[in-house]
């Protein structure tokens, strides 16, 4: 597999990161489903940034328009809401991410950030922790308490092979399980994979056909300085956050994210997913259900006062499947 990553400047206290990008890919098609009368809307969650990478809010049902394989979709509800999330946290604890000297720093840093996350996040939210190497393993099963979320990171080891698309797909299943309709994953990992039942292709599908939203953060400073491993595993993360809206930080020059930035970062998801938009758009009549149809969303509009909104950009997945009622 080969994406090819897109680099975007946040703001200035994290602009040394990369956001990452990556170009569209071919897909297969899901199981075929009996025709129905009618076609569900498509619900997009969608994030606004500005020219920093800041979240903007505030926008109007006109500044938006959608398209679905380039042609005008009408958006037949809208709404910005800071609504409660189901949210699933993912560690990578293979031997590939941290050794035992740095596993401890690591956790420590972790364990800042999403007490930083989790202080910025609305606090009607649920969280579970997973974390895996060889297997995937439930750390922590659904709570809103933070003490018992933050102290679950301390039982961390690295060790082992890395099964992150099992870990990433087994995740997927239970985030839409959670009692909240908005879903997000934060999964941190060097994106290495080597044991796992489930491939690559599997695990993109299978977050195509949900509405989960991924956020990937590579905290490791292994793999880096041009390794194969190391731009691959880039790839494969930015990937999985490109299909689902959400996004990819990682640290460039093989140099690993520091405990500030690393709060920057998770404080950023935060405030990103409690001022995102909920767009949903008729699909059109001649859509086939059993094709891959994709996405696209651009912010326009009369400029606001400071003539900002010609560099306003909008993150949604990148596609859908077709559901029939």
């Amino acid at each position: 597999m080969k994406v090819c990553c897109k680099v975007v400047v946040l703001f200035a206290l994290i602009s040394s990161f990369n956001v990452g990008g990556a170009a569209q890919t071919a897909s297969s098609k899901p199981p075929a489903t009996s025709l129905q009368k009618s076609l569900e809307p498509v619900v997009l969650t969608t994030t606004v940034m500005n020219k920093k990478g800041e979240p903007v809010s505030g926008l109007r049902r006109d500044n938006f328009q959608v398209f679905i394989d380039k042609d005008p979709a009408e958006i037949v509800d809208f709404r910005q809401e800071d609504e409660p999330l189901s949210v699933g946290i993912i560690f990578d604890a293979s031997g590939s991410v941290a050794d035992q000297h740095s596993m401890k720093s690591l956790i420590k840093d972790l364990q800042q950030a999403l007490r930083t996350f989790i202080d910025t996040s609305n606090q009607s939210n649920e969280y579970f922790v997973m974390a895996f190497n060889i297997r995937p393993q439930l750390l922590l099963d659904w709570t809103s308490d933070s003490r018992a979320i933050i102290d679950t990171l301390s039982v961390l080891q690295p060790k082992g092979n890395t099964a992150l698309y099992d870990a990433c797909y087994l995740a997927i299943d239970k985030v839409q399980h959670g009692r909240n309709s908005k879903r997000v994953l934060i999964l941190v990992s060097d994106g290495e994979d080597n044991v796992s039942t489930y491939s690559f292709d599997q695990l993109r599908d299978e977050l195509r056909v949900s509405d989960v939203l991924v956020y990937s953060i590579n905290f490791s400073n292994t793999g880096f300085a041009g390794s194969a491993l190391g731009t691959e595993g880039l790839e494969i993360l930015n990937e999985l956050s490109l299909v689902s809206g959400g996004t990819f930080f990682y640290k460039r020059n093989g140099r690993a994210i520091t405990t500030s930035e690393a709060n920057a970062i998770f404080e950023l998801i935060a405030r990103e997913l409690r001022q995102q938009y909920t767009i949903a758009v008729a699909p059109h009549n001649s859509s086939d259900t059993g094709k891959w149809h994709k996405i696209r969303i651009k912010v326009g509009g009369a400029a606001n006062a400071r003539g900002e909104m010609k560099h306003f950009s909008a993150r949604t997945r990148e596609g859908f499947y077709l559901n029939q009622r």
